[in-house]
């Protein structure tokens, strides 16, 4: 058996199926999806490629549907984020989104959007001190996919990467294994493509239609009309001429009218029918038709418009819940469990949701805030899903008042309860300050220091100077409140007493 490091599955681009397009009818197409359910799905598969490569209307709702999800950032956030093993657990994941290979590997993941099925195989390199770290995540060709005998299993190559007769299992340890179908059918029936195979058909054949009907009736013809056998011969020989000469001459009583078949509905029947069949194959890839059409809604405010976006978002949010499931049960947990780790495989997170999700998720919040409630600790994760990347609470502002000291009020008159040495540290501006409050606060103004003693909060300190201030008023009262607010809020109603004078 192979180790982690050692690539299986590699198939020679020239051992590809060749087109099956140009010979294709409806009953070829129908051999082919039959011949998928008893098993082989080569052709079907490659049949989707064709029309992947070669029609634009599939290609570009296709890489609509894929860019929605791979165009987002990727965010990897740990499973609890108060859990340091959680924590060291979405560090070592979070370098498999910086490997070389995994944008590849995402874009073909989500292959599985119209396929039924997409598969890559995982390789890992053995570290120097010892675990494995991920080498490469290489997309599996659909046409090594073998269903042949009921369970998906993988053809065998050899080292020139032909396919062999013989296949294997598809073993978690070796390959992810993604599917985005929600319908209940199996991998070889065809998943979501298959419903597009008709429309496209139709649409492909209806140029040959097209062509047809311009052949016979798109050209004007031309209407003779005769009273007489005469007349008749005189006619049947100037059509005759006509088709070299481009103009017949004909007697006075003989009429010739040039008529002109496009003037009814099939002069723009051909375009009405595309558009149907677009239309068709647009709602079911991206689940609306504006983002590849423009149509008048007939609505003032875009209601409709409004209706195909909002559709489209779940497509969206579910194809990137989907692959987020896929990485982190497929690849995520066995990283962690080769490498020994013990922490839960963390979340990982494909952009958001739409504008108008988010201004709407954060003004509740605003809401929240000012009705004097706030999420808690357990809804920062469900919040972050929704804005697309990790977020934490702000910590608390520092107050911007001076550190409480033994210099700056022992100089003012107090005697604070011990301190630590780190909180007794001399500070040059808290003791320029402390000299202040020391002048400030004697003489007439000393027993504002009794005032703050017995104070029990700000308020009650506020009370009882200002009715001091009442029987004194001295003309610099608003100074003498503010510093006495500025000593009881560094010193507290409770650490702040008189000093010991003896």
């Amino acid at each position: 058996m192979k180790e982690y490091n050692d690539q299986i599955t590699e198939l020679d681009p020239r051992r590809e199926l060749p087109s099956v397009v140009r010979y294709l009818s409806a009953d070829r197409l129908m051999g082919i999806i039959e011949q998928a359910q008893n098993g082989d799905t080569r052709e079907l598969f490659a049949l989707y490629r064709d029309v992947i490569s070669n029609d634009n209307q599939v290609r570009s709702e296709f890489a609509k549907r894929k860019m929605a999800v791979t165009g987002d950032p990727v965010s990897i956030v740990p499973f609890r984020k108060g859990d340091q093993a959680d924590v060291d657990a979405a560090v070592l994941c979070g370098e498999v989104v910086d490997n070389a290979t995994f944008a590849d590997a995402e874009s073909w993941l989500m292959n599985a959007t119209l396929f039924p099925v997409a598969v890559v195989e995982k390789v890992f390199a053995p570290l120097p001190g010892g675990g494995f770290a991920l080498k490469a995540l290489v997309p599996v060709h659909y046409q090594l996919l073998d269903y042949s005998q009921g369970a998906m299993r993988i053809f065998d190559v050899d080292e020139t990467g032909n396919p062999l007769h013989t296949s294997h299992e598809v073993t978690p340890e070796r390959y992810i294994v993604h599917r985005c179908d929600l319908m209940p059918a199996p991998d070889n029936w065809g998943g979501a493509m298959r419903s597009i195979l008709f429309w496209w058909l139709l649409r492909t054949m209806s140029r040959q239609w097209w062509a047809d009907l311009l052949e016979r009736f798109g050209v004007p013809f031309l209407k003779g009309k005769y009273s007489d056998d005469k007349g008749k011969a005189t006619l049947e020989r100037a059509f005759r001429l006509a088709v070299r000469l481009g103009a017949i001459v004909v007697s006075k009583n003989t009429e010739v009218e040039v008529v002109q078949a496009a003037n009814g509905d099939a002069s723009n029947s051909h375009e009405r029918f595309i558009t149907l069949c677009n239309q068709e194959i647009s709602k079911l890839i991206v689940g609306q038709t504006l983002s590849s059409t423009a149509s008048p809604t007939g609505e003032l405010g875009g209601g409709t418009a409004n209706l195909q976006g909002e559709v489209r978002d779940d497509i969206r949010k579910a194809d990137a819940k989907s692959l987020s499931a896929t990485f982190r049960s497929q690849l995520f947990e066995q990283l962690l469990a080769i490498n020994g780790r013990t922490g839960h495989a963390p979340k990982i997170l494909f952009g958001s949701e739409s504008i108008a999700e988010q201004k709407a998720t954060l003004s509740l919040i605003g809401k929240l805030h000012e009705a004097g409630l706030e999420p808690d600790d357990d809804a920062l994760d469900a919040i972050s899903e929704r804005i697309g990347f990790g977020i934490r609470r702000a910590a608390t502002p520092q107050s911007p008042m001076l550190p409480f000291s033994a210099a700056n009020i022992g100089a003012a008159g107090f005697s604070p309860l011990p301190l630590s040495a780190a909180d007794a540290v001399n500070d040059h501006s808290a003791a320029t300050r402390a000299d202040d409050l020391a002048r400030a606060f004697a003489d007439d103004l000393a027993p504002i220091q009794d005032i703050i003693a017995a104070s029990t909060s700000p308020e009650d300190c506020v009370i009882r100077v200002e009715d001091w201030l009442a029987q004194h008023n001295p003309a610099n009262a608003a100074d003498v409140i503010e510093k006495a607010l500025y000593v009881y809020s560094m010193a507290g109603a409770r650490s702040a007493r008189p000093r010991n004078k003896s």
